[in-house]
């Protein structure tokens, strides 16, 4: 969670007050945090493209950062400096195997650039296209769940009213904030979250920040 204070945009303010004026369990941390950047990605590579975004986030999942990165790279290498669709599908299993990639994952970066190849992820679409429309586009790709279409949602392409009600993180926040006995369940934190529209990404960043600062042995 990267705080903006000064350099703020009008977009972080006008989410900082919007958040921080209501009467929930959030507000307090809000306003003692002030106005953030909702969309730093600190990502470890150097992504240019969505499907870069993508092949990276596939790439990592389950591993560390070092493995992940290695293993990034390798395949960057193989595909002769760049992540692009036409370079993938041209790539075979073995190939993408031997780099290090489970049958999972290669299986997941092939299945997108073959929607990539055929639009999905081109710039113009990615402007205009709805977010609920391009969820349910992304995660009938194999290998992509809600969560990483989310995340690329949010981080990615920067929409400001992305709630990922899935993830682990945000649900423990709300647990936490709202001193709940149990977990709350995606459903209950969709419909928790209704309160901080049109700014769900900025809430989502304000609870992830509440977690890793205030409990970094429970932000999994």
């Amino acid at each position: 969670m990267t705080r903006t204070g000064t350099r703020a945009t009008e977009e972080q303010r006008a989410a900082f007050r919007h958040l921080s004026s209501l009467g929930d369990s959030l507000a307090p941390w809000v306003r003692s945090t002030g106005p953030i950047d909702a969309y730093e990605m600190h990502v470890p590579v150097d992504v240019r493209s969505a499907l870069e975004w993508f092949a990276f986030a596939i790439v990592s999942r389950q591993l560390s950062r070092a493995t992940a990165v290695a293993i990034y790279n390798r395949l960057v290498a193989q595909l002769g400096g760049s992540v692009t669709a036409a370079r993938v599908i041209a790539t075979d299993e073995r190939t993408m195997r031997g780099i290090g990639l489970s049958y999972p994952k290669a299986r997941a970066i092939r299945g997108l650039a073959e929607r990539a190849a055929e639009g999905l992820l081109e710039p113009g679409k990615l402007e205009t296209v709805s977010d609920a429309e391009l969820r349910r586009e992304l995660v009938a790709v194999p290998g992509i769940g809600a969560s990483s279409a989310h995340r690329f949602m949010m981080l990615y392409l920067r929409r400001p009213d992305i709630f990922p009600a899935g993830d682990l993180t945000v649900r423990a926040a709300v647990t936490a904030l709202d001193r709940l006995d149990d977990r709350i369940t995606p459903t209950a934190a969709e419909q928790r979250a209704e309160l901080w529209r049109p700014y769900r990404s900025y809430a989502t960043s304000y609870l992830w920040g509440y977690m890793w600062e205030t409990h970094p042995s429970r932000h999994r």
